[in-house]
């Protein structure tokens, strides 16, 4: 964007008569200037950072990003991931020097940020762009957002110990590891709290905490089995196969509620909120949130050679009927799924090597020689063919350098730190 005092200077259109003078964006009132920040924010907190740049008036006209990152999900960076380099390199090694790379999963841009939280922090999920911190020497939990630099602190993890029944396991290493496998949910109220809700699909149960609290709290009630827990829109969504009724069932868990004594807030009990006959998806891999929609992957045959994908509102009304197309995306799916749009007129020739409207899985294709056992492939929506997603077999192995784009996104969606 042009400076406003370069704007200033060019207000006398070339081609206009003698009193004639073109539009100075430099005095826009405030009230549009701030309406057309927070148009620009709807497309991308990084755009937002550059126009709020472009001169001080429409700095002070638009609210500022930092202190509000975490709170105001409106300046989540929700399609920038964090991009892994590969070669034993993990964020917060010593050789990157706390500087971390993100990707664009809508436009292909890389950004880089300095995260010195990362030296003694792992990073255990990722939410809307948020990153879930764990710190190695106390278990203490964060939620920190990469470009802002805002955190919000939360309990530290391990007073979930006490809390889970000494039973179900052989040790305290093992009780810590169970821990350290979640899917999460953040919430924020008009109050300023922040609430963090972790899926812990090894123990079936959902832990809570807001800030300000002392401990994490467990849930009363186990959903057995929590397949496939996903967030979205602040909610936590999961299956649980019914086999002998030939049925998926799917839950909602809502955020905790506050008791009306003013006392610790609860969880309240898992809503089933649809069904589905089990022999529609034969074989389900996973959701995947995609524009404001969330999807489902399945496979619709028992030989698994054919994708379909549902949209998860479609499946709470009532409707079964796949998507015959999902446009300009391409949909990783793994234990961490992504939607990347590869559209030709984002302007990026980062994505030139992923097929649009296509699903990449681990999958196998029998009968082929040149291909034994799972690898990474892509299949066409439309066509249903499937074809290698890249050189080398990251299911297996490491691919050859060089690595290209795909190699670390299919790196990212398998694991995040």
């Amino acid at each position: 964007m042009i400076p406003c005092s370069k704007l200033r200077r060019l207000t006398r259109s070339a081609g206009a008569g003698a009193g004639e003078v073109s539009p100075d964006w430099a005095s826009l009132g405030r009230d549009l200037v701030e309406l057309i920040g927070w148009r620009v924010l709807a497309g991308d907190l990084q755009d937002y950072v550059r126009f709020r740049a472009v001169c001080a008036h429409w700095s002070t006209s638009t609210a500022a990003p930092r202190g509000r990152g975490v709170l105001d999900p409106r300046f989540h960076p929700r399609r920038w991931m964090m991009l892994p380099e590969g070669h034993g390199l993990y964020p917060g090694h010593p050789d990157l020097g706390g500087f971390v790379r993100f990707f664009n999963l809508s436009t292909g841009a890389f950004v880089r940020a300095h995260l010195p939280l990362l030296d003694d922090h792992v990073v255990l999920d990722s939410v809307d762009g948020l990153l879930l911190l764990h710190r190695d020497h106390d278990t203490a939990i964060r939620v920190l957002h990469p470009f802002t630099g805002d955190v919000a602190e939360l309990p530290p993890l391990a007073s979930l110990l006490p809390q889970i029944e000494p039973d179900n396991f052989y040790s305290e290493l093992n009780k810590r590891s169970k821990l350290m496998r979640v899917c999460t949910s953040i919430t924020a109220s008009s109050t300023g709290a922040i609430t963090v809700m972790l899926v812990l699909d090894l123990l079936h149960r959902v832990a809570h905490a807001t800030t300000g609290d002392q401990r994490w709290t467990l849930s009363a009630w186990n959903l057995k089995p929590l397949i496939k827990p996903v967030s979205f829109q602040g909610k936590l969504y999961a299956f649980q196969p019914i086999l002998r009724m030939r049925k998926v069932y799917i839950y909602k868990i809502n955020p905790p509620c506050p008791n009306a004594n003013e006392g610790p807030s609860h969880l309240p009990l898992p809503e089933k909120i649809a069904e589905c006959p089990l022999g529609k998806f034969i074989y389900m891999l996973n959701y995947v949130e995609c524009g404001s929609e969330l999807l489902l992957v399945a496979y619709s045959d028992a030989s698994h050679s054919r994708l379909v994908v549902c949209r998860f509102a479609d499946l709470v009304g009532g409707k079964n009927e796949p998507v015959t197309s999902i446009g300009d995306n391409a949909l990783f799916i793994d234990e961490r799924c992504l939607c990347v749009s590869v559209s030709p007129n984002k302007g990026s020739n980062s994505l030139s090597s992923i097929s649009p409207n296509s699903i990449i899985c681990c999958h196998s294709l029998p009968g082929n020689p040149g291909f034994v056992g799972l690898g990474r492939f892509g299949q066409d929506l439309g066509t249903g063919i499937w074809t290698p997603a890249s050189d080398g077999d990251i299911c297996q192995r490491p691919p050859p350098s060089p690595h290209t784009l795909i190699h670390h996104i299919l790196l990212q969606s398998q694991i995040l730190e």
